[in-house]
C-alpha cells in the first residue's frame, strides 16, 4: 500500500517554528526512499512521525486509507518497523534473544516463540553476518555492531514498511556495504523502505528515491540518478558540493559482482 502525506506539519516547542512544514509527499509501495538534508533538516522527525512515535500538529500521513494514528500499536507494529539513529541499550541479555523479541507482533498473548521464529532469527543473522553475536549479550557488544542488531530486529519484525534513521552512520565501510546490499535484496521481496543519510552516494547505490529537505520543507523529489547532481544539491549543502573527480583523490567504494 502506498503512504500518502498531506500538509504535514509539526513542531517540538509550540513557541517555535515549525520543524515540519506542510510537507506533502507520495511514497509509492515496494520502494526504496532516501531524505537527504542538512542536520536539523526535519529527516528524523519525519521518521519519527510516520512510526508514529510523535503525533503531527496539522495534516495527515494514510497508510493506504487508513490514517496512521488511527491504528492501535500492536497492528502498527505489524505495519512499520523503525530503527532510531541513537540507542542505548545496555541490557544483560543474548543477541539472539533480543532478535527474538522482533517476532513478538507475530504471536498471541503469552505464546512463546516456536521453531518459526528461531529459525527466522538465524536466517537474518546469517544475511547480516552477525551470527558469531548470537550469544554474546547486547549490552558487550560495539556501537557498530548494536547498529547491525537493530536493523536485523528491524528485519525480523516482517513488516512491510521499514523505517530508518541514518542506518550506517555507526558503521565501518564494509558493514556500510553490507546494509546497503541488504536494503537492495529486500526491495525483491516488495517491501518498502524509507530512510535518512547523510551519503547522497547511497541514493545512488541503492537507485533509490530522494526526498531533499531542507529547514523543515521538500525541496525536490525524483529519482537518485536524475536527481543527484551538483547543481540540485548546492541548494541544500552550498558550493563545496563538486564530484570526487573535481578532487586530488579517487572515492573509495565498493563495486556489486552483478551490475
Amino acid at each position: 500500500m502506498n503512504i500518502k502525506i498531506e500538509d504535514l506539519c509539526f513542531k517540538y516547542d509550540k513557541k517555535a517554528a515549525y520543524t515540519l512544514n506542510n510537507v506533502s509527499l507520495l511514497i509509492n509501495d515496494g520502494t526504496i526512499n532516501v531524505l537527504l538534508g542538512l542536520n536539523g533538516s526535519g529527516k528524523t522527525t519525519l521518521l519519527k512521525l510516520l512510526a508514529g512515535l510523535e503525533k503531527a500538529d496539522g495534516g495527515t500521513i494514510t497508510y493506504g486509507d487508513r490514517e496512521i494514528n488511527a491504528i492501535n500499536i500492536r497492528e502498527r507494529s505489524k505495519i512499520f518497523s523503525y530503527v532510531a539513529q541513537q540507542t542505548n541499550i545496555t541490557a544483560d541479555i543474548p543477541v539472539f534473544d533480543y532478535l527474538l523479541f522482533g517476532t513478538a507482533n507475530t504471536l498471541k498473548f503469552y505464546e512463546s516463540p516456536k521453531n518459526e521464529q528461531m529459525n527466522l532469527v538465524n536466517k537474518i543473522a546469517e544475511q547480516l553476518n552477525v551470527q558469531h553475536l548470537l550469544n554474546k549479550n547486547i549490552g558487550e557488544i560495539s556501537g557498530g555492531e548494536r547498529q547491525i542488531i537493530l536493523i536485523a530486529s528491524a528485519l525480523i519484525q516482517t513488516t512491510p514498511v521499514i523505517l530508518l534513521d541514518e542506518p550506517t552512520s555507526a558503521l565501518d565501510i564494509k558493514n556500510q556495504h553490507l546494509v546497503l546490499s541488504t536494503l537492495k535484496e529486500i526491495l525483491s521481496e516488495g517491501k518498502t523502505v524509507i530512510l535518512s543519510s547523510h551519503n547522497p552516494n547511497h541514493s545512488l547505490y541503492l537507485n533509490s528515491n530522494v526526498i531533499l529537505i531542507d529547514k523543515g520543507t521538500v525541496k525536490k523529489t525524483g529519482k537518485a540518478k536524475e536527481l543527484i547532481c551538483v547543481e540540485k544539491l548546492r541548494e541544500i549543502y552550498g558550493d563545496s558540493i563538486c564530484f570526487s573527480e573535481d578532487l586530488d583523490y579517487k572515492e573509495i567504494s565498493f563495486r556489486t559482482k552483478k551490475q
